[in-house]
């Protein structure tokens, strides 16, 4: 049998778990909400979004300008370094492979300083088809 006093402890203690349970929650959807608005500041689309007129490499942004797309003898016609793929673009939702002009990673390393970005990269959007990038702010 509950007494008066013991049926008010449970009813506390059944609304305290349900403010924790609440402040979790929100918690959970604030730092949800932040990863998301960081994510669209570093690479110019939310989470599940694919590439869009700017993408991200290197840690500098890429703007493309519109234009025909290009083939892969063009592009690689066009640059001093071998194309290589350089990652998947963007890293969360619909995927395209990133390529650019650039030495392999461990000549990279070997130079101190590293040689800057790429000025130049290239998103593939279907097959033999890339839509080209362009550093934007300069080497």
């Amino acid at each position: 049998m509950m007494t008066g006093v013991s049926a008010t402890m449970a009813m506390r203690g059944a609304r305290l778990g349900t403010r924790v349970a609440s402040g979790v929650l929100a918690l959970m959807v604030l730092a949800a909400g932040g990863a998301a608005v960081w994510y669209r500041q570093v690479y110019n689309v939310w989470p599940g979004q694919g590439a869009s007129g700017r993408v991200h490499w290197c840690g500098r942004n890429y703007e493309s300008f519109g234009g025909p797309l290009r083939t892969w003898p063009q592009i690689t016609s066009q640059e001093h370094f071998p194309i290589r793929p350089v990652g998947q673009y963007p890293p969360l939702g619909p995927r395209q492979e990133l390529f650019a002009a650039s030495k392999p990673h461990a000549q990279r390393l070997s130079v101190n300083p590293p040689p800057p970005c790429a000025l130049v990269v290239y998103l593939r959007t279907g097959p033999d088809e890339y839509r080209a990038y362009s550093l934007e702010g300069g080497p």
